[in-house]
């Protein structure tokens, strides 16, 4: 599922920004910028989270990178990165910060053996909301009529209790050289961790923390799997895993996510998946 992005006050992050640092980023001189195409959607008017992520992750000097997202992300909009100090970077809009990331560090949990592309396309045959109109239908990754995405729609495995699966397929709208973009490798990961459990009683969740770390980038035509796992769950925060893998089983990228259901499921999976 694609992601949305949390307000500062929706979870407790993580990864936080002392608001004295955060006021000195926001005028300091940028050391970058991103930008999200308008077609990078998660939400109709907000970016996908995986992709947004993933553009802010370009400019931090680490190979695992923690984003947080503050606010949904602007799409349409050169936005500018400043370094926070420490080796991180943070953006803001209007006076507002939006996303910081900083180097960051994945868990140790063991990742569940990977299924293999014929068994992520049956898990893609049974996502549980096809032909469901839903704030994230929309979405660049895994929206199943998007005629321009990615396809990256997320099923239950067969077999399996609490995880997901989904392939994907590199094509040439979201490459360069021959290679799948960086920041697309981050949104092909974001979707598929969406908590296996929300998914099945349709809570509405938001994307609020993701860690990820990229071996290689993958290459147009590859078939790869992306499958998923729950951690954790204390209440409404999930915490869960991603990771992606080639044909021979060999990883691709992993990424850690925490996901917060917002504050009334009932009413909010009626409104989400009714809409």
């Amino acid at each position: 599922m694609s992601a949305l992005a949390l307000s500062s006050h929706d979870h407790d992050s993580p990864v936080t920004l002392p608001a004295a640092l955060s006021r000195t980023a926001e005028y300091a001189e940028p050391t970058g910028t991103i930008f999200l195409d308008r077609r990078l959607n998660g939400p109709r008017r907000s970016a996908n989270g995986g992709f947004a992520a993933g553009s802010l992750a370009q400019h931090i000097d680490a190979e695992t990178v923690t984003v947080v997202l503050h606010r949904p992300i602007p799409l349409g909009l050169e936005l500018p990165v400043v370094g926070d100090g420490r080796g991180g970077g943070v953006v803001h809009h209007r006076g507002r910060l939006i996303a910081l990331a900083r180097p960051g560090q994945l868990s140790d949990s063991p990742a569940p053996p990977p299924p293999t592309y014929d068994e992520a396309l049956l898990a893609r045959s049974r996502y549980p909301l096809a032909g469901v109109r839903h704030p994230l239908a929309d979405c660049v990754v895994c929206g199943v009529d998007r005629t321009d995405g990615m396809h990256v729609t997320l099923g239950p495995l067969e077999g399996t209790a609490g995880r997901l699966a989904a392939p994907w397929s590199v094509d040439t709208r979201i490459s360069h050289a021959g290679t799948a973009d960086y920041p697309a490798v981050w949104g092909a990961l974001d979707c598929p961790s969406y908590p296996a459990l929300a998914l099945e009683n349709r809570i509405l969740c938001l994307l609020g923390t993701i860690t990820a770390r990229v071996e290689r980038r993958p290459r147009v035509g590859e078939h790869l799997v992306i499958h998923s796992w729950t951690r954790e769950q204390h209440g409404r925060r999930y915490e869960t895993s991603a990771a992606m893998v080639d044909s021979r089983g060999a990883l691709v990228a992993r990424a850690d996510a925490t996901w917060i259901a917002v504050k009334h499921p009932r009413v909010a999976a009626l409104a989400a998946w009714r809409w």
